[in-house]
């Protein structure tokens, strides 16, 4: 793992016009995903309960997944595809242009976990993943929200749970961002004890 470093930004490639590509900010973000919410709910042909219903199972199916690759998607063996997908956030954890995924494989992959969802929910892809999609802009905003801004009063758990994945001692830990839900699941919540990374 890269020594965390408080301040700068990583260079994923050499050409400046692909960097672009790598880098995003909260308002093209909503406007990506809040796009593509607005798409799925006008493409979804459910009544109200099963909107709320599969909006719902979106939501959990979001944590779920959120959990899932960071845990085995983004803490692979640590070389030039984890780094740029991954290693370059924990070696810049400031860096407010990296902490959200950017919209052009952010789209690829909302495609794909459509086609994914569509073999499991048919009709109700569409309701499903207005929750799902919901759950990631969630997610997304409170990842930059704690490394952006200093603990809110009363949620404050988020950044002593998120602060301790970037600790070099629990990087094998605490891979919810949105909730320790599935660390406590998976066992994989890291002690209350246990200095925080101050570097994030």
């Amino acid at each position: 793992m890269s020594k965390v470093k408080k301040d700068g930004q990583g260079k994923l490639f050499r050409s400046n016009f692909l960097e672009l590509f790598t880098k995003t900010n909260p308002v093209i973000h909503v406007i990506t995903y809040g796009g593509a919410m607005v798409l799925f709910t006008w493409l979804a042909r459910s009544n109200t309960e099963q909107r709320v219903l599969y909006f719902l199972l979106g939501v959990i199916g979001w944590t779920l997944t959120e959990y899932i690759m960071h845990r085995y998607l983004f803490h692979i063996k640590p070389g030039k595809f984890q780094y740029l997908i991954h290693g370059v956030h924990h070696e810049y954890p400031r860096d407010k242009e990296r902490l959200m995924m950017p919209p052009l494989p952010g789209i690829l992959l909302l495609g794909i976990f459509t086609l994914i969802w569509f073999l499991l929910f048919r009709e109700q892809t569409f309701a499903y993943m207005t929750g799902f999609v919901g759950g990631y802009i969630g997610y997304t905003f409170i990842h930059f929200i704690i490394h952006a801004w200093k603990p809110i009063p009363g949620i404050k758990f988020l950044w002593t749970h998120h602060h301790k994945h970037h600790n070099p001692a629990y990087e094998d830990k605490a891979f919810g961002v949105s909730s320790p839900l599935w660390d406590i699941v998976f066992g994989t919540l890291p002690s209350k004890s246990g200095k925080q990374d101050e570097a994030v």
